[in-house]
């Protein structure tokens, strides 16, 4: 973040600044350009994964967080985003590419795959450092006037889970229960056109298609994946949890297809079909 040429206006929501001439430091306290060593008690990731107080008192008091996520797949937005939000920093985030759809306004975030080179995103950081006004433009959203994004407003009301919040059911445990309730609305409609098919008209299916669940292979956050050493954790644990859910997908769907209810055959399933794969059923 060295140059002192003005950054250059690219979409409405990111205004022109003129960049600073002095340069300002990056602290970076993680493995990757290493240059800050962390408080002793906060190397604990758990503090992290946790939101303990006093790690979110001390990155708290950052104006910009690089936010960047491991893997870039179209529904995946973390921590990484939503921690800075709740701290009143700004997040400069890489990640997910509907994530325009989930932030509180059109200003609320510098993201990263607006700009065209990473030399042009150092020089608007720089500018909005600098620039009090527009800095402060990007935290309108703590007011809550100031949110003006509708589908996030609608999401949020209409939620049937909590975030830390006992009283609810988490994500999971409410999309369950989502799946439950329709299919028994489902079983319930043909029951009642079975008794009196002309009052009640048979049911239309209703089929999911890739675009409700389907995710492309997770690409890594940086670089290309063909470019990652073999050894690399990466490749260990992303690409893995990828095939290993879409082969849960399927072990469901044989489940389903055979009246099965107890999750404990699950597995049972996944392995059949794993077998017919293998010798070319």
């Amino acid at each position: 973040m060295c140059t002192t040429r003005p950054a250059k206006q690219r979409r409405k929501n990111i205004p022109a600044l003129s960049a600073p001439k002095d340069i300002d430091p990056v602290d970076s306290y993680g493995k990757c350009l290493n240059n800050k060593p962390l408080p002793e008690r906060l190397e604990d990731t758990g503090t992290a994964t946790g939101e303990d107080a006093q790690f979110m008192s001390f990155v708290g008091r950052y104006k910009f967080h690089l936010a960047l996520e491991n893997g870039l797949c179209p529904d995946y937005m973390t921590e990484k985003l939503w921690r800075p939000l709740h701290q009143g920093c700004v997040p400069v985030y890489r990640g997910s590419s509907s994530v325009a759809d989930w932030l509180p306004n059109d200003h609320s975030a510098v993201l990263i795959d607006d700009f065209p080179s990473p030399r042009e995103l150092a020089e608007y950081l720089r500018a909005l450092d600098a620039d009090d006004e527009a800095y402060a433009r990007l935290l309108e959203y703590k007011n809550p006037r100031q949110i003006t994004n509708t589908r996030l407003l609608e999401g949020l009301e209409n939620r049937e889970w909590g975030v830390n919040d006992m009283s609810k059911p988490n994500y999971l445990n409410g999309f369950e229960c989502f799946v439950c309730d329709e299919e028994n609305q489902r079983l319930a409609a043909e029951r009642a056109h079975r008794k009196a098919p002309t009052r009640h008209p048979p049911t239309k299916p209703r089929m999911a298609n890739n675009s409700h669940m389907g995710c492309p292979l997770p690409a890594p956050g940086y670089g290309h994946i063909e470019d990652i050493a073999p050894s690399d954790g990466w490749l260990q644990m992303w690409p893995q949890d990828y095939w290993q859910s879409l082969d849960q997908a399927e072990g469901l769907v044989s489940m389903i297809q055979h009246n099965e209810s107890d999750p404990s055959l699950l597995w049972n399933h996944i392995q059949e079909l794993a077998v017919k794969r293998a010798g070319g059923h």
